[in-house]
């Protein structure tokens, strides 16, 4: 694995971390705090798809097998969230509950792609 690589994938994991744990927190807690987290929060969604962009050409170049297709599933559901995100402000609670969802699968898909035959 290359450091390049190694950076961006870091990069992609923390950010994604970030804004599943952020996301979550705002659920749980009815949005209580979304005017300090949701810069961040976002930012941190936007960094986390724009990482994965290229992740996705350097590890899966012009395949589309059964792990590219549960991975699209995740990408998906992730951008979704971040719609979801951007566009219902006036309800963060119910904003952050779908979204909290949505990135469930995102990760759920992310973490069973590699062992999908």
């Amino acid at each position: 694995m290359t450091i390049g690589l190694m950076l961006l994938l870091s990069l992609h994991v923390l950010s994604a971390v970030f804004w599943a744990g952020s996301t979550f927190v705002l659920a749980r807690t009815g949005g209580g705090g979304i005017d300090a987290l949701r810069r961040p929060q976002l930012g941190a969604a936007g960094v986390a798809i724009l990482t994965g962009v290229p992740l996705a050409a350097m590890l899966h170049g012009a395949a589309f097998g059964r792990q590219e297709q549960v991975l699209s599933v995740a990408v998906i559901a992730a951008v979704t969230a971040l719609v979801v995100q951007i566009l219902d402000r006036a309800h963060p609670a119910r904003s952050q509950r779908i979204a909290g969802g949505l990135l469930v699968i995102t990760i759920l898909g992310m973490v069973i792609a590699r062992y999908v035959a």
